[in-house]
Parts: C-alpha cells; sequence; structure tokens
C-alpha cells in the first residue's frame, strides 16, 4: 500500500525527543524522505538512524532553528539530501514556568527566540523553496496555553505568536500552493512532566497518559495532500479528541457612540451592549 507522503521530503525540527520524534517516525512510515533536526546531534541522529532500520529514508542535521543561518542550512540540506522541501513541521520549541513575580528575563527571551523566531527563521526559508516549486506545506506547532495558562507568560506569548504566524502566512500564500496550518498537541512529554511538578493538583493531570504518537496522524494529513483544502486552520489533538481552534473573532454586534467617554464606555459595559466577556483560559464557544 501506497503512504499518505509518497515522494514527500519532510523537515522536522525538535524531533530528537517527544512529539517531533512521533512525527519524524510517523512521516517516514508513511513514505516521506525525513530530515530529523534537534540541538542535539546524537538525539537527531539516533531518531533517523530508527527510521532507516525500519526501511525508511531519512537523515539528520544538528543545529538551532533559533540561528538564521542554521535554520537556512537545515532547510538546504534537506533539499541538497533529498532533491527538495515538500514540508516542514514545526515543532522545536522550549518550556519555562515561572510566576510573574520570578520571572527570569532571560528564560523569557530564551523561549521566545527558540519557540518564535525558531518557527519563523525555518519558516520563511522553507517559505523560499516551496514557493519556487509551487507546492508545500508548513505545520507550525501552537498550544492551548495561548489562549491563558497560570505560570505560562512566556510559553503562552510564544504560541500565541506561532498561531499569528499561521494566520499572516497564511494570508500571504493564497493561492500559491503552499499551505500553513498549526496544530496544537496534547501529550505525555517532558514539558508534561514539568507542568505536573511545578502546578501539582492544580495541573489536573492534563495531559497523563496521552501519548505522543497519538497527535502524529493529524500532523502527516496536514502535511499530504488530503488536506489541500485546509489552509491558516489550527487543528487541535487532546487525547482521543479531535476539534478545530477558533481563529481571533470579533465578538457579538458591538455597539456605536460617535463620541466616546469614559462614562459612555461604562455604561455600554455595564448594559450589556459591547458583547459577550471570554473566561479566562482555553474554553468551547
Amino acid at each position: 500500500m501506497s503512504g499518505h507522503l509518497d515522494g514527500k521530503a519532510v523537515v522536522v525540527t525538535g524531533a530528537g525527543r517527544g512529539l517531533g520524534a512521533a512525527y519524524a517516525r510517523l512521516a517516514a512510515a508513511e513514505g516521506a524522505s525525513v530530515l530529523v533536526n534537534d540541538v542535539e546531534a546524537s538525539f537527531a541522529e539516533e531518531v533517523a538512524a530508527e527510521i532507516r532500520a525500519a526501511g525508511g529514508r531519512a537523515g539528520s542535521f544538528a543545529g538551532s532553528v533559533a540561528d538564521w543561518e542554521q535554520a537556512g542550512a537545515l532547510v538546504s540540506a534537506c533539499v541538497a539530501e533529498f532533491g527538495a522541501i515538500d514540508g516542514l513541521v514545526n515543532n522545536a520549541g522550549i518550556f519555562r514556568l515561572a510566576d510573574p513575580l520570578e520571572q527570569d528575563p532571560a528564560e523569557f527571551r530564551a523561549v521566545l527566540e527558540v519557540n518564535v523566531l525558531g518557527t519563523a527563521y525555518c519558516g520563511l526559508h522553507a517559505i523560499r523553496a516551496m514557493r519556487q516549486r509551487g507546492t508545500g506545506s508548513i505545520v507550525n506547532v501552537t498550544s492551548g496555553s495561548h489562549a491563558g495558562s497560570a505560570a505560562m507568560g512566556a510559553y503562552g506569548a510564544s504560541k500565541g505568536a506561532v498561531a499569528s504566524l499561521t494566520y499572516c502566512w497564511a494570508a500571504d500564500l493564497l493561492g500559491t500552493g503552499v499551505r500553513v496550518n498549526a496544530v496544537s498537541p496534547n501529550a505525555h512529554t517532558r514539558m508534561a512532566d514539568a507542568y505536573e511538578a511545578y502546578l501539582g493538583a492544580a495541573a489536573q493531570g492534563q495531559n497523563v497518559a496521552k501519548p505522543p504518537a497519538q497527535n502524529a496522524p493529524a500532523v502527516v494529513y496536514l502535511l499530504s495532500d488530503a488536506a489541500a483544502a485546509l489552509h491558516g486552520q489550527v487543528i487541535r489533538i487532546d487525547g482521543d479528541e479531535l476539534s478545530m481552534i477558533a481563529h481571533p473573532t470579533v465578538q457579538g454586534h458591538g455597539t456605536l457612540n460617535p463620541a466616546w467617554t469614559v462614562s459612555s464606555v461604562a455604561a455600554a459595559f455595564a448594559a450589556g451592549a459591547v458583547g459577550p466577556v471570554s473566561p479566562v483560559g482555553l474554553h468551547r464557544l
């Protein structure tokens, strides 16, 4: 049987462990040639060797996605080794938890550099290569934490930026043959362990017993031609549930006043005329 990614060349960043490794394994099992990236060379090569041992085609590339030149070299390496880049999974990311009163500014910057700049740099290089061929699929990795989650100011902000990149690039690339979507995964990884340890009972066991591999089919689907109609979307995977995350939207119809004052704004809110007020955190419409 043919795989959903037969003949395609795919880069998966941050794929030495966890979710990224699961994405790389399934992409290869579905027929893709996979370039496994990780900042740790041994982790990347271990996953690539595992894929090759199973009969797949894979290479490894060690480098930081947060560096513009290394991100470019990663995309170029895929083209050089496999002849093209058809797909990019922007999975690489780091995770730090902190109360705002204790937030270390260096850690905040590090999260933004890897999660936002790393996604942007790899995406920009991939878009330029894909546009030359008029085809390709980019899958960014965001998180429900961007809607609001305790102790995740840096991480949530970075993933909100990734969601915005997805929306903006989708608008830029409309009609070009290059698609951009995102996933919001949930899995029991080292990140989940850190979250549980930091928040204790307040973490509510959100990702316990959810294997990384459970998220991989949605990612491979977005990379495949079967998802040709999807562009600028965010898919959420939470255990056995598959759902969509809505784009930012204007709620209700609002209310008009040609000369707003503080008092008239207050009166509009008191009358419930402005629109519904959203709860804190991720919620269903």
